[in-house]
């Protein structure tokens, strides 16, 4: 999954590579993607370890990965969450344990992180570990009133599409 493996791994170690193992420009910078591409692996593999997974729940608490934007979460702490394990597909997205739903990140350097970097599992598993982060109730749903009072949206279970169209 990672091209020049052995040479990416060299980069992320700082070892030296051997004067007769020298690469051209090219095949350098294609090294240093790899590398990245590595780190970024090895990373969603550590914040799924124990002590990764007690870094990552300070930084929940101290709300590093930023806030639920929606108003109904009171504020609540949002973990990151990738759609996609595998590299270079889909960016890093937000996750927030009360209304359970996915937001982009505020930051525009924090949105632009590969999402496969966090997996599509840490989340579910951090919350899992830690059940007391959970938070206790279902969030709010808004009703839309007008004046004061809730619009009706006909009978539960019956949508429109059940009714004849209207005609005049």
């Amino acid at each position: 999954q990672v091209p020049y493996y052995d040479y990416a791994l060299d980069i992320i170690l700082d070892i030296e590579t051997p004067q007769d193992e020298m690469l051209t420009q090219d095949q350098q910078e294609l090294v240093e993607s790899a590398a990245e591409v590595l780190y970024g692996l090895i990373h969603a593999r550590y914040i799924a370890t124990q002590r990764g997974m007690q870094q990552m729940l300070e930084k929940f608490r101290r709300c590093d990965f930023g806030r639920c934007p929606r108003v109904l979460c009171d504020g609540q702490a949002v973990l990151p969450v990738g759609q996609s394990d595998i590299p270079h597909q889909l960016t890093v997205k937000v996750f927030c344990p009360k209304c359970q739903d996915m937001y982009y990140p505020k930051s525009s350097r924090k949105a632009a992180t590969d999402g496969a970097y966090f997996g599509t599992s840490f989340p579910h598993l951090l919350l899992q570990t830690f059940p007391e982060l959970f938070p206790p109730s279902r969030p709010e749903v808004y009703v839309p009133r007008i004046y004061g009072f809730r619009l009706y949206n006909g009978p539960k279970g019956h949508g429109k599409e059940n009714h004849p169209p209207l005609r005049s």
